[in-house]
């Protein structure tokens, strides 16, 4: 799960610094954004992304170094680990009880086709990137990998940040509900176009997979936009979730759905 949720992050990064349509091709000079983004998610601790400090953040969110991670607590890891990426300049909402709200998210941002990907358990631990009728066509991340590191000219051996396998596909109602949706908007007349789609072709149907609303619920606590603790470190340094991260709330990893 936590490969998956840096492929999610890393397409929506793709998104952000080249462009929906840009696609990589194998054994081609690459743009420097592109090589700064496969940076980000390198396997050493001092790298934003990586899986040294999404594990380590997990125990902020009570959840051991090797212990499982379900969709909501990546979801959650993520979240707190952009506040400290200065560079990608990303703001991740994640929502409370399968509640998308309008007014929270402006008040994060305000700068906000909008899918970044969809992480889930079904097949397990797999990346779900896009669907054709009642199919959805999705990658997994389950191969083993050689270790890659930055070269000597800064660039780094993209190959095994691809999946080079064939997609896979599976009938949409094999689909564990134990799933993450993920959506990128980069301006905020993104944000009001997926409302405006979310209204209209998601919130028609009668069991949805999440509510999306204008205001923010009177009887939940306030919304506070999450803010980067006071600490003398950054997202390229090893967080120590035990000192530093005790001013983040913990949530719950799963939450209860009326349908």
């Amino acid at each position: 799960m936590l490969r998956c949720g840096q492929m999610m992050l890393a397409q929506a990064l793709i998104c952000r610094h080249l462009g929906r349509d840009w696609n990589w091709e194998k054994q081609k000079e690459q743009p420097k954004e592109y090589q700064r983004i496969l940076q980000c998610f390198l396997d050493r601790k001092d790298c934003c992304y990586s899986i040294h400090q999404m594990a380590q953040m997990g125990v902020g969110e009570g959840k051991s170094i090797g212990e499982w991670f379900g969709p909501n607590t990546v979801a959650q890891v993520l979240k707190k680990l952009a506040l400290f990426d200065e560079w990608n300049s990303l703001a991740v909402y994640v929502s409370m009880d399968n509640t998308v709200v309008i007014e929270d998210i402006k008040k994060m941002c305000c700068v906000l086709p909008l899918s970044a990907d969809t992480a889930g358990e079904s097949p397990p631990d797999s990346l779900i990137a896009s669907n054709q009728s009642n199919e959805l066509i999705f990658l997994d991340p389950h191969t083993t990998q050689t270790f890659v590191d930055t070269e000597e000219n800064g660039t780094v051996d993209d190959q095994t940040f691809h999946c080079l396998q064939s997609p896979q596909r599976m009938n949409i109602l094999n689909l564990d509900p134990s799933v993450a949706l993920g959506f990128f908007c980069k301006e905020e007349k993104d944000f009001d176009n997926w409302c405006s789609l979310v209204q209209k072709e998601i919130l028609k149907e009668n069991l949805r997979m999440f509510e999306l609303v204008q205001k923010h619920p009177s009887h939940w606590p306030p919304f506070v936009p999450p803010a980067k603790p006071e600490v003398t470190t950054t997202g390229a340094e090893f967080i120590d979730s035990t000192e530093q991260l005790e001013e983040f709330d913990l949530e719950e990893d799963f939450e209860i759905l009326s349908v």
